[in-house]
């Protein structure tokens, strides 16, 4: 549904390698074009400023899941039944059972296990001259943790991370690489858990076990518990995964925001807002728009795709003084790093309970972060890197 030219329209292909290695640049010319603009040559809308994302977040009615928040119609037909896409009342449902063990009050219990796991990476890491901070830090609790809470058997817990990197990949447009490589892998999962994952291999107590519990009383179908077992391949994964790299690199970069941490613990919780504030771990889902809609100049016709550019809205000057800077003290707790409203990200608690853990445990343990040669991994949904040649110096 192409606008008409008086529309704020913008040529770039967002999905390209040069975009998604270079964002922020093209976030500037997007905002700067008007809350919505149509990317012509990816044929969808983009919501680009903090309010028309917030807004449009805030209106799942009109912002419709239901239909997918992929950009191609396989992988939005093969998600049916999963909780990202789906609406209330339906998704409220599933919430509520999919979210009972990432609440805070259940991860309390978790909080001990995490702290002496970090406590004994970060003392192996202080004796290396060099680590890998994406592979040797960021990514050891999800492989630590989380793939033993989902509980799934030995071919889930070895490939969840692959799967779940794969799954965002096939977010993209049909004609995208990435996307035809992330769709293989994510029919070879979705046939895994339908058709493959024997309940009995679920580990006893696990996330994927309560699934199937509550199947069995009635609560959801035997087909909504396995496919909700997809829903519980990202949570705390990526997010943790992207952001705890990221972090990394920021306070290598600003030691002055490091000392500050140091000095005052209590700034964690904002510390890592900002992180996930300033290089959000999502660039965007796309919604289904179900009913016409003006946003700005741009009147969206019912029928659209349009992408809730999370990353650009959190980089937009009319809501964040000075939003390329990193600093700890900012407190925006309101970033839309995890989305907001109905959607907003499930994991959330997980992954700040995990950066947390980090970033206090490093706090009493390490005087500077040192990195270099990062390296970042092209990628349709997610904006992380591959790897981080990092350094600790000691506090003694």
């Amino acid at each position: 549904m192409q606008p008409s030219k008086a529309i704020p329209t913008c040529e770039i292909d967002f999905w390209s390698d040069a975009v998604i290695l270079d964002p922020y640049p093209h976030y500037d010319r997007l905002r700067a074009l008007g809350p919505a603009v149509w990317l012509a040559r990816n044929d969808v809308w983009a919501l680009t400023r903090y309010e028309s994302v917030r807004g449009a977040l805030l209106s799942p009615e009109i912002f419709s899941s239901a239909s997918g928040c992929m950009m191609n119609e396989p992988m939005n037909s093969a998600s049916q039944g999963i909780m990202l896409c789906s609406d209330d009342p339906q998704h409220l449902a599933m919430r509520r059972l999919f979210a009972r063990p990432l609440m805070p009050k259940a991860l309390a219990e978790l909080r001990p296990r995490l702290e002496a796991l970090v406590e004994a990476r970060i003392d192996v890491l202080l004796t290396r001259d060099s680590f890998d901070g994406v592979v040797d830090l960021a990514h050891y609790l999800p492989l630590a943790i989380v793939t033993e809470l989902v509980g799934l058997n030995e071919e889930g817990r070895t490939n969840m991370l692959d799967w779940a990197a794969a799954i965002f990949n096939a977010f993209g447009p049909i004609e995208n690489a990435r996307t035809l490589d992330g769709l293989a892998i994510a029919q070879h999962v979705i046939g895994y858990v339908l058709e493959r994952l024997d309940r009995a291999s679920l580990i006893p107590g696990g996330w994927g076990e309560a699934l199937f519990i509550a199947a069995d009383a009635g609560t959801i179908s035997e087909h909504t518990a396995r496919m909700m077992l997809i829903d519980y391949l990202t949570p705390a994964l990526d997010t943790t995964i992207n952001a705890t790299s990221a972090a990394l690199e920021l306070f290598a970069a600003h030691p002055d925001q490091w000392d500050l941490l140091r000095e005052d613990p209590t700034l964690i919780p904002h510390a890592i807002n900002e992180v996930i504030r300033i290089e959000s771990p999502i660039r965007g889902f796309a919604r289904h728009v179900t009913a016409d809609v003006e946003i700005g100049d741009a009147r969206i016709p019912a029928g659209s795709r349009a992408l809730m550019l999370y990353a650009c809205a959190n980089r937009d000057p009319d809501k964040f003084t000075d939003p390329e800077r990193f600093t700890i003290t900012r407190r925006p707790s309101d970033h839309l790093g995890f989305g907001m409203g109905t959607h907003v990200c499930a994991g959330m608690h997980l992954a700040k309970l995990e950066i947390s853990v980090i970033l206090e445990t490093m706090a009493r343990k390490v005087r500077r972060i040192e990195a270099a040669n990062p390296v970042r991994r092209p990628h349709n949904t997610l904006r992380g890197l591959a790897s981080l040649d990092c350094s600790l110096m000691g506090s003694n």
